[in-house]
């Protein structure tokens, strides 16, 4: 190995989080009997141990006075930043433990926008009630944006649309089964030749599913506007722009609800739970899908 390699590997410090402990017992106590019986150990196994550190750092850290041996200068900086690492590492062990029991750490967590608006509230709600200690971080995007996310760890879970596809570098879990309802401008009940149309994206997934019904009914839709957020789709209908395919969770709100153009769904869409396919378990992914899985089963049943 080259030198200046070696340079890059070798550790700044060769001391042990045992010799740190040793070295703040000495500090916060009078003597070194007192310190080895804090500590558990022997005297002479003690004072082995701190001729050790000083070896290693190369100073030394005590004064004789008397009999009796006292931190130095140097001992109590020394002492100091014993008291300091190990103040941290103590933090960083109740960090770990916190995030082992899923209630630290960071949970990053991805979804269309009909998770953000309508599907997920509750359970985010409920989540950051449960876990206060959690830092989630919500990421609003398409379904193949997340899905690329997921799949380069950049997202811990997502809710996405499924389209049947399989891929084996992710973790497919059913969520909920929604449906689409048909909406016109002014309430209209049949669209015609000459309406225009506001849909999701093209070649988005649900834009497939509800081109492959407006095409068995002959329908070839003149799309005036197109958008992920069904927010602004269902906007536009109120405003007349044109008729489009929605949620009834987004379109049947309000002070002014849009009413479907007729009691069967148009189509349908099934939302996923997407996670990396080897990810490690994560016991704050699992408290979070708890309750999404929850409130889907309550939706479902309304």
């Amino acid at each position: 190995m080259s030198g200046s390699k070696q340079a890059q590997l070798s550790l700044p410090l060769n001391l042990h989080l045992q010799h740190l402990n040793y070295l703040r017992a000495v500090a916060s106590t009078e003597t070194l009997v007192q310190a080895a019986q804090a500590l558990n150990v022997s005297q002479p196994a003690l004072s082995q141990a701190l001729a050790e550190i000083e070896r290693r750092l190369g100073l030394p850290l005590f004064d004789r006075v008397g009999r009796r041996r006292k931190l130095n200068q140097d001992g109590r900086a020394a002492a100091e930043f014993a008291s300091e690492m190990l103040g941290r590492a103590e933090r960083f062990a109740a960090e770990l433990q916190s995030r082992r029991a899923g209630a630290g750490g960071v949970l990053r967590v991805g979804t269309i926008d009909a998770g953000s608006l309508y599907i997920l509230p509750e359970a985010l709600r409920r989540f950051r009630v449960a876990a206060p200690g959690v830092d989630l971080r919500l990421s609003v995007g398409s379904s193949t944006e997340l899905e690329l996310a997921v799949i380069g760890h950049d997202l811990d879970l997502a809710f996405v649309i499924g389209d049947g596809r399989a891929d084996d570098r992710l973790q497919r879990e059913p969520l909920l089964k929604e449906q689409l309802f048909l909406y016109g401008p002014d309430g209209a009940k049949e669209p015609d030749e000459a309406d225009d149309w506001v849909l999701y994206p093209a070649h988005s997934h649900t834009r497939e599913e509800i081109d492959r019904e407006l095409a068995r009914r002959g329908i070839s839709p003149r799309v005036r506007l197109e958008s992920s957020n069904p927010q602004v789709l269902r906007q536009m209908v109120a405003l007349g722009f044109g008729w489009s395919v929605l949620p009834r969770a987004v379109a049947e709100i309000g002070p002014e609800p849009l009413v479907a153009a007729g009691r069967q769904p148009m189509a349908h869409r099934q939302i996923v739970i997407c996670r990396p396919a080897r990810g490690a378990a994560d016991p704050r992914v699992d408290r979070f899908l708890e309750l999404a899985r929850r409130w889907a089963r309550h939706q479902q049943a309304l």
